[in-house]
Parts: structure tokens; C-alpha cells; sequence
């Protein structure tokens, strides 16, 4: 091979392996940016297939809630397959109640119910999501009453108004579940600073980063072990 070739083919193998180089990270951005279409996420119906098909031993355990329970990986948190998860995205009291209906047949061990922001933000009245806590309640005293069920606490957002109503909501189903002999976790003074959410433990305002995780299953690994 000749210098000139040579040199040809080595500025044509540089150009390829540049170019390359410049796709590669093209198409990372497109997968990054793109990730729900290409990893879709299981239908409503189909998580709740998967939960109403998996093994129950006996020790189960179910949260139940909204998308900040959602996205609380329980299973993996406290390193066990009877810990499921089925809190879903948008969830008001109503919709929580809806879920515990369908969970109570199975008779789980222990039950953790969160919900209440949805609701505050979609204008539902505070006494009506009191009142469906108490049905809640009712529900799991009737259908599975050796059943352990925890209400928690609805965790504070970085609004103000918002937080005023759900401190409120706070303070009535904690005397709801006094009523009604339920453990009652109470951890939202724990992610509070200054009357609003703790900025570290949040993305948006409302939903939990990875500290703020760890921050509540500290809160309630006792319970939930």
C-alpha cells in the first residue's frame, strides 16, 4: 500500500470511528430522553393482575396510596417479596378505598395506607377524605380484622395554603384512628423545614427524591419488620 492510500484510509477509518463516536451519544440522548417508550410501564390493570396472582404466604404486607407511594420500591427497601406495592398515580382517598376493597379478600398481615394531597388539590372536601379514611378503617375491622393497618400521615408539599388544609387533615384522622384503636405513623414533621417540605428531600415540591425515601422508611421500618 502506497503512502497516499495509506493516509486515505486512515482519514476515511477516522472520519467512521468519529462518526460513530458522534451517533452513539445521539442515540444515548434519544434512549434517555425516550426511556418510557422503550421500557413501558404495566398498566393499572396489569399490576394489579400480577399483585392478585403473587404468592401470599401469609406475611403479606400492602401499601397502598398515591404516586408518592408508587414510587417507594417497598419489595426492594426492606428486601422482601411479601412487602408489595400497590399505590398508583393520581390516587384520592376514594380511589385508596376502591384498592383496599380489592386487597382486603387476600387477608394481608399488615396493610400501610398514605393518600390525601390528591384530593386537596383536586378541591375534594376535607371532611369527605376524613370520611373515607373511616370507611378504610371500617373496612379492614369487618373483612380482615387480624389484619395490622397503619394510616400515616400525609407528607407536607411546598405550598402553603395546601399544607394548611393537609396539617388539618392530619390532626382529624389522627383522631380518627385514636377513635377507632388504628396505629396512626406520624412522620410529617420530619420532612418539614420553615412550614414547607424539605427542598432536600424532594424533586418537585410534593414527591420524594431518594433521601426523602430513606427518610420515611426509617420512619416506619419498625412497623413494617
Amino acid at each position: 500500500m502506497t503512502n497516499s492510500k495509506f493516509k486515505k484510509w486512515l482519514f476515511i477509518a477516522s472520519l467512521s470511528l468519529n462518526a460513530l463516536f458522534v451517533l452513539f451519544f445521539v442515540l444515548k440522548r434519544v434512549y434517555y430522553a425516550n426511556y418510557d417508550y422503550f421500557h413501558p410501564k404495566p398498566t393499572i390493570e396489569a399490576r394489579w393482575t400480577n399483585f392478585l396472582n403473587s404468592t401470599n404466604n401469609g406475611k403479606e404486607v400492602v401499601f397502598l396510596g398515591t404516586s408518592i407511594t408508587q414510587g417507594f420500591n417497598v419489595t426492594k427497601e426492606f428486601n422482601n417479596p411479601q412487602i408489595k406495592n400497590m399505590g398508583f398515580s393520581g390516587n384520592t382517598t376514594n380511589t385508596v378505598l376502591a384498592s383496599l376493597k380489592r386487597v382486603v379478600p387476600r387477608k394481608p398481615y399488615k396493610i400501610f395506607i398514605e393518600g390525601g394531597v390528591n384530593d386537596f388539590k383536586y378541591k375534594i372536601p376535607l371532611d369527605t377524605a376524613v370520611n373515607n379514611v373511616l370507611k378504610m378503617i371500617e373496612v379492614v375491622q369487618a373483612e380482615t380484622p387480624k389484619t395490622t393497618l397503619y394510616i400515616q400521615s400525609e407528607f407536607p408539599t411546598n405550598l402553603k395554603k395546601l399544607n394548611d388544609t393537609i396539617n388539618a387533615y392530619n390532626s382529624r384522622i389522627k383522631s380518627v384512628c385514636k377513635l377507632k384503636g388504628v396505629n396512626f405513623i406520624d412522620f410529617h414533621d420530619d420532612f418539614l423545614r420553615y412550614g414547607k417540605i424539605d427542598n432536600s428531600l424532594t424533586f418537585d415540591g410534593t414527591h420524594l427524591n431518594e433521601t426523602g425515601y430513606f427518610v420515611w422508611r426509617r420512619n416506619i421500618e419498625q412497623f413494617v419488620n
